[in-house]
């Protein structure tokens, strides 16, 4: 019976000691998406200036040159798109011209409207508000617009000008349907970009 009771004592500790493991070793399947969403345009945003130190366009033999460097431009609909308006098309967003998300290998694209379902050739996370449940993106310090381009130096641009380096911090709010926010912080001159606190205040 003591032998018994020493066999199912040992059980009972394997179980336990299992049960633990598990804890700690299987992945949590919850997600949070509030970061998700921020760390994703968080490396996007880093992607756009590393595309834009890499690749210089300028040329003395084209007015609008500047059209060229590489931008990423938010949309009210809760997307946005990272290009190079390379084949001079006026500056507008083209799937020809999206950068290239680099494991897919998915145009980093998608239109106004954030229309669905989107093409399979498309980074269907683009698509905040219909990937993350983002319902708003909203911008401040950044000139009332929405859209970031760098130079081959990644200093950071508020329009896709000659001109317009960014004077102050320019501040993303990503906004979801759960009342929560997520903010992203692009700093001037240098473009280097971070999550904020809760308390808006430091980078995390």
């Amino acid at each position: 019976m003591k032998k018994f009771a020493f066999t199912m004592l040992e059980l009972v500790f394997v179980i336990v000691v299992i049960g633990i493991m598990s804890a700690l070793v299987i992945p949590r399947m919850d997600r949070d998406t509030r970061m998700e969403a921020a760390n994703q345009v968080l490396t996007h945003i880093k992607y756009t200036q590393h595309l834009a130190m890499t690749e210089d366009v300028y040329d003395d033999q084209l007015i609008n040159w500047f059209l060229r460097r590489w931008e990423i431009q938010f949309y009210a609909c809760g997307g946005y798109v990272i290009h190079s308006d390379r084949n001079m098309l006026g500056g507008a967003p083209a799937r020809i011209n999206a950068a290239l998300e680099p494991q897919s290998r998915k145009a980093l694209f998608i239109d106004n409207l954030c229309t669905m379902p989107m093409p399979a050739t498309d980074y269907e996370k683009v698509n905040l508000a219909g990937y993350y449940d983002v319902n708003a993106i909203t911008f401040a310090g950044c000139n009332n617009v929405q859209q970031l381009s760098f130079d081959t130096l990644g200093r950071p641009y508020t329009a896709n000008t000659i001109n317009g380096v960014l004077q102050q911090n320019c501040d993303i709010t990503l906004s979801f349907n759960n009342g929560a926010n997520e903010v992203i912080r692009i700093q001037p001159e240098t473009g280097y970009a971070c999550i904020l606190d809760a308390a808006g205040v430091n980078c995390i």
